[in-house]
């Protein structure tokens, strides 16, 4: 037995405007989606070989401050800033490691996402 991969699940405050910031800012595109008696519940989306689940938030769960983070790999770091910033996000500033170069971006819920070339 062995693990096959896996697919990050965030939780969302609203699902409407994550959507949109997921595939306005990076590209994601729906693969699948789930709507219930109050509308859109689920959604599971890609961009490139990245793929990634978004949940609507129970109103009845409290919001609690995240202290993980989704790392996504780029093949040109710099493209991929300038990209967001000319989109009107705010990109943290391009941070060069030995190995890595790598800038914080976050989603409509605060959540942290680290975006990164290797070297």
């Amino acid at each position: 037995m062995r693990l096959l991969g896996s697919v990050p699940v965030l939780c969302c405050s609203s699902l409407e405007q994550s959507l949109n910031f997921y595939q306005q800012a990076l590209q994601f595109v729906i693969l699948n989606k789930r709507e219930g008696e109050h509308g859109l519940e689920w959604l599971h989306l890609q961009s490139g070989d990245t793929q990634l689940m978004l949940e609507q938030r129970p109103e009845s769960q409290t919001t609690h401050p995240t202290t993980s983070r989704l790392y996504l790999y780029t093949d040109d770091v710099m493209t991929m800033h300038h990209y967001l910033q000319a989109k009107g996000y705010e990109p943290g500033d391009v941070i060069k490691t030995k190995f890595m170069q790598e800038f914080d971006l976050f989603d409509p819920d605060g959540q942290r996402l680290t975006v990164g070339q290797r070297l």
